[in-house]
Order: C-alpha cells, then structure tokens, then sequence
C-alpha cells in the first residue's frame, strides 16, 4: 500500500509539473496555505495496462497543500465500454486519494444518455462511487427521476434515491403519456437490468388509473427507450374514474394498457346514472 501511494504521489508531481509548465503560474500570498495559481489546470492518471483512467481540466486552479480548488471543472472517466462527462462551476480536488467534491451547476453525462444535475456531489475516486445529500435529478429518454439523496456508481449504471422520489417513465406506444410514479423512498435502479424498485406509499398514474401500493417493481426497454411492465405489491388499492379496486398484486402493461389482478380482487363501482351506492 506504502508503494502504491508512493508512485500515486509521483506521478501526480511528474503530471503537475507538465500542467504547469508554459501556463501563467503566479505565487498566492495571503496566509502562507495557498502556493500556486494555474491557468487552464489539467490533470490525468492511467491504468496498468497504459489505458487512460480519468482526467480533470480546470479554467483556475489553486494548489494547497493537501487541496487544489478549481474554478470551472470538467473531467472524464474512462471506462471499458463507456466514457462519463463531468462538470461542475466549483471543484475541490484532494491531493492524497484523488477524491473530488464538486458545487454548484454539477452535471454528469454518459455515452449511453443518461444525464445527472445537482448542487453538490462528492465523487469518491477509488470506490468509483458518486454521492450527495442534495436534490437530483437523473434520466434518459426512457426515465427520468427526482429525488432527495443519491448514491450511484460513476458509470451512473446503479442507482439508489433515498426520498421523496417522483419518477417520469417513457411507456411502450409514442402516442401514450408518460407514467408517473411517486414515494417515500427508497428507489433502487438498475439500468442494465432494466428495473427500478420503488419503496413506500407508491403511487401510480397512467391514462387508465391511479395506483395505490406498498412496492412497485418497474420494468423497462433501456435499449428501446421505453416501459414495459409494473408490478404492485402489497395493499394495492385502484382508481379508475368513480370505481375502486382492491387486490393483493396488479400487474400494468404499458405496451397494450392491460391491467391484471391477483389476490382475491374486489371491484366496488358506483353507477353512472346517479346511483351513488357502491356495488360489489
């Protein structure tokens, strides 16, 4: 490990000695912590096997000891099968493991479309892990979602919303409308497996009804951009128009608007002709 963060230092003042060089580099003395000033900052580590692993570009940087802050950050991160854009008015960089905090206009984007904004975030370098306390919002043309707290891996391929979600799904057919979905939280997504796991007073409404339950399993075409499927679990309570629908599991089909029923359902209607007792 000693060896490891001893060639990490070394590289990082061979790459550091490089940025500097031909850029308007001016000392900074005000309390004696900040050393240098750079202009158009740039950063960037490679892998083992000699392939780029990420790099960071800045419009001003500012070199302390154990930070550098950087005024209008854009760094990238390769990956085997992706390259992730990141962005953000205000940066700090830690010197010893790499970790970047990242404020105000934070933007994250990947090859695939799936785009992230927030205020704050904190990008863990070694975990390859991006989180943040903050209000976020994260989608594609297939889903978009808005929430309180987030958790999620760089290539923004899992993703955990902690509260308050409210989720927008592209369902099968262009002429439908989106389907919304609601929670206390948590919301899990996996986008490889195409699945979102909704947590919590759920809610969903469609142009056929709004749904009451406990947890909703979303299915959906990542590839095709589009929803497939959602399963409601627990408590599920449906309303279209005046009637009621109680069951133990109601599966949505997006594609063909087909709503199925599980767990001893019971229908209570009412009559439109200005009956207004309920009939079972």
């Amino acid at each position: 490990m000693f060896l490891k963060q001893k060639i990490s230092f070394l590289l990082f003042n061979i790459l550091f000695a490089l940025t500097a060089f031909g850029q308007n580099l001016t000392a900074v003395n005000a309390t004696g912590a900040a050393k240098q000033r750079i202009k158009d900052f740039y950063l960037s580590n490679y892998k083992e096997n000699g392939l780029q692993d990420w790099e960071v570009r800045g419009d001003y940087a500012t070199i302390y000891d154990k930070d550098i802050d950087i005024d209008v950050m854009k760094a990238t991160y390769y990956t085997t099968n992706d390259e992730v854009k990141i962005m953000s008015d205000v940066a700090k960089l830690s010197k010893e493991n790499m970790n970047i905090f990242l404020r105000d206009n934070v933007h994250i984007e990947n090859r695939q479309g799936i785009s992230f904004d927030t205020n704050r975030l904190n990008w863990h370098r070694n975990e390859n892990i991006v989180e943040t306390d903050d209000w976020v919002r994260v989608g594609n043309k297939s889903v978009e979602v808005k929430a309180k707290g987030f958790t999620a891996d760089t290539a923004l391929q899992n993703a955990d919303f902690e509260e308050d979600v409210n989720a927008r799904f592209v369902p099968g057919g262009s002429d439908k409308k989106p389907v919304i979905a609601t929670s206390v939280g948590p919301l899990k997504i996996d986008y490889n497996k195409g699945r979102a796991v909704f947590i919590k007073d759920v809610v969903i409404e469609s142009e056929q009804a709004k749904i009451f339950c406990d947890k909703a399993v979303v299915f959906f075409d990542a590839k095709n951009k589009r929803m497939v499927k959602i399963i409601c679990i627990g408590k599920v309570k449906i309303l279209k128009e005046e009637n009621v629908t109680y069951a133990r599991k109601a599966t949505y089909f997006a594609v063909d608007d087909r709503l199925t029923l599980e767990g001893r359902p019971k229908v209570i209607y009412f009559s439109k002709e200005g009956d207004k007792s309920p009939h079972l």
